[in-house]
């Protein structure tokens, strides 16, 4: 269930990044930002689902609370796009929290793949014959 959970974070960065180039595309080249939105709704879908997965598959809290916050980051991200079509001002918004989205999205990233690696807060098996007071 773990590396589902990475399959859907990695999905999630790559669509966040197919997002930026469409709005890139919509900005200079006048391409429909139709599908920048449509993208951006099943981006959040499979940020939610992500969420849901780290849950279920009993990830440690940090790596749950960074792709809980993900999904609600993209609920309010998915929310100001709507209203960005009719205020200026919440689609000022809108760019910094797609980069803070990218972000986050890498982090959550890089949280599962070490839950899945088995690299997150365990000490080789080689290392278990070294008394607990030895400094690692």
């Amino acid at each position: 269930m773990r590396r589902v959970l990475v399959v859907l974070d990695v999905l999630v960065v790559v669509l966040i990044l197919v997002q930026a180039a469409l709005a890139g595309q919509h900005l200079y080249q006048g391409g429909s930002i139709l599908t920048h939105g449509y993208v951006g709704n099943g981006t959040f879908a499979v940020a939610v689902a992500a969420a849901f997965v780290a849950l279920v598959a009993k990830a440690p809290g940090w790596v749950l609370s960074l792709n809980a916050v993900l999904a609600l980051l993209l609920f309010f991200q998915t929310g100001v796009g709507y209203i960005g079509r009719d205020s200026a001002f919440a689609a000022s918004w809108h760019i910094p929290l797609g980069v803070t989205s990218f972000g986050l999205s890498v982090a959550a990233l890089v949280g599962g793949v070490l839950v899945v690696t088995g690299l997150l807060g365990s000490r080789a098996p080689s290392d278990s014959s070294r008394p607990a007071s030895d400094p690692v």
